[in-house]
């Protein structure tokens, strides 16, 4: 089932402004979003869990690399 969020939403739920949000959106680097109009943004909060798992970082692992 989706469960939709607002731009205002996502900056509630990930802790940012609402200009952030739109910077994310600009530059494409945003969860997958439902466009309902040019002013009806929506994001599925399930592809927005998946986009933050898709950048976490493993401290550990960064390391290694060096």
């Amino acid at each position: 089932m989706l469960q939709l969020m607002s731009i205002e939403d996502l900056a509630l739920y990930l802790g940012d402004s609402k200009r952030t949000i739109y910077n994310y959106i600009a530059s494409g680097d945003c969860p997958p979003y439902i466009k309902l109009s040019s002013k009806n943004i929506k994001f599925d909060r399930a592809d927005v869990d998946q986009w933050l798992e898709s950048r976490k970082v493993n401290p550990s692992k960064q390391k290694e690399r060096k």
